[in-house]
């Protein structure tokens, strides 16, 4: 213990005496760790976010898409058919083991009441069956019914649009502007906060029909439905999916031209993307700790040098060529450690300045530190082995004659 002591204040002292050669050299390491800290907390908190929207919604939810889940590039001519209110009505009336099922569609809008304005929010047009399917908390009022949605002009605030609109007045039964159209407030909703970087609060919840007659049709609209708690879930998308070929007129053999999205199959296709982004933060950061560590081996091997007459000495007065290897391998995982508390440092300044200045979400997992104390050992072993073996192997007489 008393030797990793000493040794350990020789190298913070080596270090001390070359800072600037010391920063050069574990400027890859600060890199590579800090990259790996600041991508994974990212990631990590989008995934925490998404989980838990998903685990709000239920498992049984699932979606109704003209695409199957995943980045697409450009719209091309080939795409499916859009989902049609039609369709899903059709859906409604085939399927009886569906506890709801709604049309959803969005867009952005201010919100104008009376001289007061919010920023871009988001428009959703729903049916009636969404307050069920989506579980979506009412702070105050109602839901719209079924024939209400078709008739009236009414909507929902969320928590953000009634705090920018109204402050401390009581929003119900006011009317709020939209797209030069004014709607009533029957309900609000309780504050929901962010998923992936959107906020929930910030949006107004509109009739569908009146959507459709705000923004028009043409986006990529979808469908969310609800099985019964009694119903089997894969006997009811499979009802849908009959439904839907029915609806479009399908014939057999050919296939579906729409898809079918249940939360496990998102979640795989989520899940499958930041796999692809760990993945190129791997590859930057290897190159970084790969650099940093040969310029380690490059740094121990001019300190072997320019210590040649010390390891001599040492050797002279019987110190073992293990004590020698050990010195020489611990000063250069100090140095990869020194880097990496370093990186751990700007990994968790990249979070903080994420989580201040955006609206995605950041958190860092708490298997990260370790993670990385792991990696800076590793490399200061690895690239710090060969200048340790090249001055353990020293002959003592031979060294003490160097100048």
């Amino acid at each position: 213990m008393r030797f990793l002591i000493e040794t350990t204040m020789i190298a913070l002292k080596s270090l001390r005496a070359n800072k600037l050669r010391s920063i050069l050299t574990i400027l890859g390491v600060v890199i590579g760790i800090g990259t790996i800290i600041g991508m994974l907390s990212f990631i990590n908190g989008i995934n925490e976010s998404i989980m838990e929207e998903l685990k709000r919604l239920g498992p049984n939810v699932f979606y109704i898409t003209r695409d199957k889940p995943g980045i697409r590039v450009g719209h091309g001519r080939d795409r499916p058919p859009e989902i049609t209110l039609d369709e899903v009505e059709s859906i409604r009336r085939r399927v009886e083991s569906l506890s709801g099922i709604s049309m959803v569609a969005e867009d952005r809008s201010r919100v104008f009441f009376r001289t007061r304005r919010t920023g871009m929010m988001t428009i959703r047009g729903v049916q009636s069956d969404y307050a069920d399917v989506s579980k979506i908390d009412i702070a105050d009022g109602r839901f719209f019914q079924r024939l209400e949605g078709r008739k009236a002009r009414v909507c929902i605030l969320g928590s953000g649009v009634v705090e920018a609109l109204f402050g401390r007045l009581n929003p119900m039964g006011r009317e709020v502007e939209v797209k030069g159209r004014k709607f009533k407030v029957i309900a609000t909703l309780e504050e929901s906060g962010q998923v992936f970087g959107s906020s929930f609060d910030e949006v107004v919840i509109l009739p569908y029909e009146w959507f459709n007659v705000l923004f028009g049709s043409g986006r990529d609209e979808y469908a969310m439905a609800l099985p019964l708690e009694e119903a089997d879930v894969l006997d009811t998308i499979e009802e849908v999916r009959l439904a839907m070929r029915a609806a479009r007129k399908i014939p057999l053999g050919k296939e579906d031209n729409f898809a079918l999205s249940t939360q496990e199959s998102v979640t795989d296709t989520f899940n499958q993307l930041t796999a692809s982004i760990y993945w190129v933060m791997r590859i930057v950061a290897s190159i970084a700790l790969v650099v940093s560590g040969v310029g380690i081996m490059n740094i121990m091997l001019v300190v072997v040098m320019e210590r040649t007459r010390e390891i001599g000495l040492r050797k002279a007065v019987g110190a073992p060529r293990a004590a020698i290897l050990g010195q020489f391998l611990v000063e250069s995982i100090v140095l990869t450690l020194v880097g990496g508390i370093i990186g751990i440092g700007l990994g968790y300044l990249l979070r903080f300045l994420v989580a201040a200045g955006t609206p995605l979400p950041a958190s860092v997992p708490v298997w990260v530190v370790p993670l990385a104390v792991g990696i800076c050992c590793t490399i200061g072993v690895f690239f710090g082995f060969y200048p340790a073996l090249k001055a353990s192997g020293m002959d003592p007489v031979e060294a003490l004659r160097y100048e």
